[in-house]
């Protein structure tokens, strides 16, 4: 997985695209959506939009049913 936000991304690797296709995106970003995505990510596999709110910590969500998220968490 990264971790980024789109301008971190961009700034810091010349929004390089090489890792869309192999490694989920969590991208930060507090807003109403998780807007632009860095280059070659065609989705966000998870978007952080708040650093608290009704749960401890980061609020976060998933891009996907409970079936694909289970996926995830176990590898496959």
């Amino acid at each position: 997985m990264i971790y980024t936000t789109t301008d971190w991304w961009t700034t810091c690797t010349g929004n390089n695209g090489d890792f869309g296709s192999t490694c989920p995106l969590v991208i930060a970003r507090y807003g109403s959506s998780a807007g632009t995505l860095p280059n070659g990510w065609p989705y966000e596999t998870f978007w952080q939009f708040a650093d608290s709110g009704k749960f401890p910590g980061d609020q976060d969500v998933f891009n996907g049913d409970a079936a694909g998220l289970k996926r995830m968490a176990k590898g496959s």
